[in-house]
């Protein structure tokens, strides 16, 4: 399973490089501008009610659908899961054709300052992107269904081929059409995803549309009521987003695409950590659950908790240590000044911290949706949403921008210790891991810190980041043998292969 895991995030960091690479080419042609802020605001509306309407469902569909499947049979599973597939396409486009014909309503919710021509284009870009809301649900399913029978690579494999596309359409169309490149390439990547996804389905002969005359609305109920106790958490959650966007208007002009710029980084490896935790961890849990196999269960949980670590403990190292060599290299050609960029490179230390609890979060809610305790996850997940609107209420105004990335750790950490009290196995082992890996993280970023103030005397950003990455590489690989972790198997299991096949 550490074998596959390593492949997935093989993927998922060649579609890192492409995320980066579009996060370069935004900052070069747009900045941190009104014109961005409101792109920003108009795409994030339409993942903010697919997550607050779909979300639960989305998260809960991989366990649900093993669970049918193990009692029920395959056939009955995906007769309930096209049932599911008709009944949020239905729902999606009545949301989509309201929100065509009142596009205020939103505008007044998450942008109240906008006025004259910021309205006009904020309104403009909102009717642009409605339909988006569609194909990204359709696609979130789909992915979901694939992910179900152990097919994880096709998925990764095809979202990289449409961030290709629409990194090309941004460089070919930006200089000609300006921000509205954003929204060709955006489109054209979903569109190109949702027609690879299909041929996957049917290339694998995953009848999942074989049945359309005979589908019910009560289908759709298992996963309905299986979900049900994560809306409440989900949606908090979407409230907590557009009260930060809303706060974040009143902050001032650019400071939506500066807090963009500055999470994008600890975003892209929470999504990385939390798709592998959701594609292949889910069902594989869930499976040992429904099997009464306690001891393959701890196991594997054990194995992507430590996985997940040593990925943490390299990504918040450079983050911390080297937030702003990164920024500068990314978005210095871009029209950002120099002030905007030390602010963004703060931002990108204090988001990578956050990033643990929320690792925390997810791998305890990920044991106790994979155990039968979702409603432990939905209630600490909803607490952990309304710490962190009552922090961003009360402080924005002392801390600006910066109680963004606080609140997240607090609330997410709070919410974290009280799962793990939940899980049904393994509590003793997680607390030592956590521990122990927390330890190796604060001592090679404080080694790392050293060495770059006494050592590394470079005035070039990129050598000082390229020199951080091979120090901090070496710095692991003596900390897997000095503190004795497990990963250094698998590391003198290749090195062993590879001088065998040589010699």
């Amino acid at each position: 399973m550490r074998r596959k895991a390593v492949i997935l995030l093989i993927l998922k960091g060649c579609r890192l490089g492409i995320s980066v690479s579009s996060l370069y080419f935004s900052a070069k042609y747009f900045g941190v501008t009104i014109e961005r802020d409101v792109w920003l605001l108009a795409i994030n509306v339409f993942l903010i009610f697919d997550m607050a309407i779909w979300g639960p469902i989305n998260e809960t569909f991989r366990a649900k659908f093993i669970f049918i499947k193990e009692e029920q049979g395959e056939k009955e599973a995906l007769h309930k899961t096209s049932s599911l597939l008709l009944f949020t396409n239905v729902i999606t486009l009545i949301l989509v054709s309201v929100i065509l014909w009142k596009p205020e309503l939103i505008s007044a919710i998450i942008a109240p300052t906008y006025k004259g021509d910021q309205l006009t284009l904020l309104l403009f870009m909102i009717r642009i992107m409605a339909p988006s809301f569609l194909f990204n649900q359709v696609n979130q399913l789909l992915i979901s269904v694939l992910n179900s029978y152990r097919s994880i690579n096709i998925p990764e494999i095809a979202g990289f081929i449409s961030g290709i596309i629409n990194l090309m359409l941004i460089v070919i169309l930006a200089p000609k059409i300006g921000i509205l490149s954003l929204v060709y390439g955006y489109y054209l990547a979903l569109i190109f995803l949702l027609i690879l996804l299909i041929i996957q389905i049917r290339l694998k002969k995953i009848r999942l549309f074989s049945d359309i005359k005979g589908l019910k609305l009560s289908d759709t109920k298992p996963f309905i009521l299986f979900s049900l106790p994560f809306f409440i958490p989900y949606f908090i959650g979407q409230v907590a987003l557009v009260i930060e966007k809303t706060i974040s208007t009143l902050l001032g002009s650019g400071v939506v695409s500066m807090l963009d710029y500055s999470r994008k980084f600890s975003d892209i490896l929470t999504n990385i950590l939390l798709s592998i935790l959701v594609t292949m961890f889910v069902p594989v849990l869930s499976s040992h659950f429904m099997k009464n196999n306690i001891k393959s269960f701890v196991f594997e949980l054990k194995q992507i908790y430590q996985f997940g670590f040593l990925i943490l403990i390299f990504v918040v190292a450079i983050l911390t240590v080297c937030s702003y060599p990164l920024v500068s290299i990314i978005y210095q050609s871009g029209n950002i000044s120099t002030a905007s960029l030390h602010q963004i490179s703060k931002l990108t230390m204090y988001y990578s911290w956050s990033t643990v609890a929320i690792f925390f979060y997810y791998i305890f809610g990920i044991g106790l949706l994979s155990s039968k305790k979702e409603k432990y996850y939905a209630l600490y997940g909803s607490i952990a949403q309304i710490i962190m609107i009552l922090l961003n209420l009360l402080f924005y105004k002392r801390l600006n921008a910066y109680i963004f990335p606080c609140s997240l750790f607090i609330s997410h950490f709070i919410a974290a210790c009280l799962m793990l009290t939940k899980l049904p196995y393994g509590k003793k082992e997680l607390v030592k891991i956590a521990l122990k890996y927390i330890s190796i993280l604060l001592s090679v970023i404080i080694l790392l810190y050293f060495i770059n103030r006494y050592f590394i005397l470079m005035s070039s950003p990129f050598m000082v980041l390229f020199t951080n990455i091979c120090v901090l590489t070496g710095i692991l690989l003596a900390a897997l043998f000095l503190f004795r972790l497990e990963e250094r198997k698998t590391l003198i299991n290749i090195y062993q292969k590879v001088f065998k096949k040589h010699k």
